[in-house]
């Protein structure tokens, strides 16, 4: 019977190293060499019992089929752990392996074609910068807009087409776009056959496969003649007759609030300079930063004129941080300003009236007096800025 059990063991690890070689097919040396050694010593006892002379050959059948059945043991964990690493390596596994690769390989086509598709419906032309290899895709938007043939470009071409003033701001705009910092906006000129027209580039920074790629919106600033100029930040601005409405509301609200005049007096020597393209250009960054210091959660600036505007400030804190600024004559009113590569301080002249819930002027009254303390603003060649009553 030992001797039964012995063959069955020796056979089972037999087993175990074939089939383990067929499937895998591969030949594991310490199974070639584990196996000879196991049965080398059930071989020398039939051969030559006399070479073991400390037991008797029952003894030694009885120890040799454990040493046996360990020897099955190992090959059994061996093949059953080669199943359990390599179990998706069956043909079958294969098969959908290769069906899921397919399925992500749809999905990935369809986004493709989407993105192309969607692309295709936008007015807004995109660019799509790759800054580690230099080079710039556009859509066809973009190329009817800078009047070229071709979608592709180094950034060195496109650059040949802006203004030689401009180009300096736009590749710095471009450099720094980052993870950090990934968006940027900036204005340059682009150098057509009819000449040049001003652009506003939109653009957003992000890391791909560790390489900075950046998306740009590019649109063309059509230049017209106030109201109408095709700037955003100009022509969404409330006219003098919605002030008129607004200054009505709040009048009759018990709260004090300040209205200040505001006229951008060296803007006509802009224009006399560089254009009134480039004049309009600053008044709207220039209203743009007045926005976001004191008109940011209520839309209370207004246009008057051409470089006179309007704005209504009903927080004290707000108020405060303004007089600070004309007091000091701080860049928070006299704002450097750069537009392509044309760099410019616009100096504005204000006029201030305070409304406090016992005052008894009308809204004729409130605005004509704020005009007439800009107008001693304008003729004060000391100070930039005049308040009513002071």
């Amino acid at each position: 019977m030992t001797d039964i059990l012995i063959y069955i063991e020796l056979g089972l690890s037999f087993l175990l190293i074939v089939l383990s070689s067929l499937i895998y097919r591969k030949w594991r040396i310490w199974k070639l060499v584990l196996f000879p050694i196991i049965i080398a010593p059930y071989a020398i006892a039939l051969v030559m019992p006399s070479w073991i002379p400390v037991l008797t050959i029952d003894q030694f059948k009885f120890y040799y089929e454990i040493f046996a059945l360990m020897g099955t043991a190992a090959f059994a964990v061996g093949f059953r752990s080669k199943i359990r690493i390599t179990r998706n390596l069956t043909d079958y596994d294969f098969f959908e392996l290769e069906k899921e690769l397919d399925e992500v390989k749809n999905a990935s086509e369809l986004l493709r074609l989407r993105y192309i598709s969607t692309i295709g419906l936008l007015t807004e032309a995109l660019a799509f910068h790759d800054v580690a290899n230099n080079t710039l895709f556009v859509t066809d938007q973009f190329k009817k807009i800078v009047e070229l043939d071709k979608s592709d470009f180094t950034i060195d071409e496109y650059c040949a087409t802006i203004h030689q003033d401009d180009r300096g701001q736009y590749l710095s705009a471009l450099r720094k776009a980052s993870k950090k910092a990934p968006t940027y906006d900036v204005k340059y000129r682009v150098m057509r056959a009819g000449g040049a027209v001003w652009v506003e580039e939109r653009g957003r920074a992000f890391e791909f496969d560790k390489t900075i790629h950046v998306v740009a919106a590019v649109r063309a600033i059509d230049m017209k003649l106030f109201p109408e100029t095709m700037i955003h930040e100009l022509d969404s601005i409330p006219t003098e007759q919605q002030l008129v409405q607004y200054l009505t509301q709040i009048l009759k609200e018990p709260e004090t609030f300040y209205l200040v005049m505001i006229q951008l007096t060296n803007i006509p020597d802009v224009n006399a300079r560089f254009g009134r393209d480039v004049g309009n250009l600053m008044i709207a960054e220039y209203i743009k930063k007045m926005r976001y210091h004191f008109a940011k959660d209520v839309n209370s600036i207004f246009r008057i004129t051409g470089i006179q505007f309007a704005l209504v400030i009903s927080e004290q804190r707000k108020y405060e941080v303004l007089l600070r600024a004309l007091q000091s004559g701080g860049d928070l009113v006299n704002l450097m300003i750069n537009i392509g590569g044309i760099q410019q301080v616009v100096y504005p002249n204000l006029g201030v009236i305070k409304h406090e819930p016992w005052s008894t002027y009308s809204l004729n009254e409130y605005v004509s007096l704020a005009n007439k303390a800009l107008d001693e603003a304008i003729r004060n060649p000391k100070k930039n800025y005049s308040i009513f009553g002071e």
